[in-house]
C-alpha cells in the first residue's frame, strides 16, 4: 500500500518511537497481549520490545531476580489500560520492524497508545540492566544518539 508515493510499510518504520503501546497476537499464548516498544534501530531494522501483564506469574514470586524485573504502571494514567499492571522486562522479545509491519497489515496487531517518559525511563533502565541482552543489543538498541 502507498501513500502519495511512499510505501506505508516505510511510513510506519520511520514513525515508530520507544514507548509506542501495541496489542497483538502472539504464538503460544491464547489472547491478545500488550507489548511495548523499548528498543529500536533503523539501521538494522530491528526492535525490542516487553510484554505488559495483568498481573505478576506466581512462579516469579519464589525468584526475587524476576520480581525485581516486573515494572509496576498505574492503570489510571492509559487509556488502553482497564487496571494497574506490570511490564516484564525479564524477557525482552526481538523483532524486525518489517514483522511489525506486516502484523500490522494482516489485521494481528494494532497501536493503542505510548507509554509516558517516566514509565518508559523506569522500563528502559530496568531492560537494560535485566542481564537479558547482549551488550552488542544494548548497544544497537539503546544508543541515543543516532537518528532513523
Amino acid at each position: 500500500m502507498e501513500f502519495k508515493g511512499v510505501k506505508i510499510g516505510e511510513l510506519l518504520k520511520h514513525s515508530l518511537s520507544a514507548g509506542n503501546v501495541f496489542l497483538g497476537d502472539f504464538k503460544g499464548i491464547s489472547h491478545k497481549k500488550f507489548f511495548i516498544i523499548v528498543g529500536l534501530s533503523f539501521e538494522k531494522i530491528y526492535f525490542c520490545s516487553v510484554y505488559i501483564n495483568s498481573n505478576i506469574p506466581k512462579y516469579m514470586y519464589s525468584n526475587e531476580i524476576l520480581l525485581n524485573l516486573q515494572v509496576n504502571i498505574k492503570g489510571s494514567k492509559y487509556d488502553f489500560l482497564k487496571h494497574d499492571s506490570f511490564v516484564s522486562c525479564n524477557n525482552p522479545l526481538k523483532y524486525n520492524v518489517n514483522d511489525l509491519v506486516a502484523w500490522i497489515n494482516e489485521g494481528s496487531c494494532k497501536y493503542v497508545g505510548d507509554i509516558d517518559r517516566e514509565d518508559l525511563e523506569n522500563i528502559t533502565t530496568t531492560t537494560i540492566n535485566s542481564g537479558v541482552l547482549t551488550q552488542k543489543d544494548i548497544n544497537v538498541l539503546f544508543n541515543k544518539n543516532k537518528s532513523p
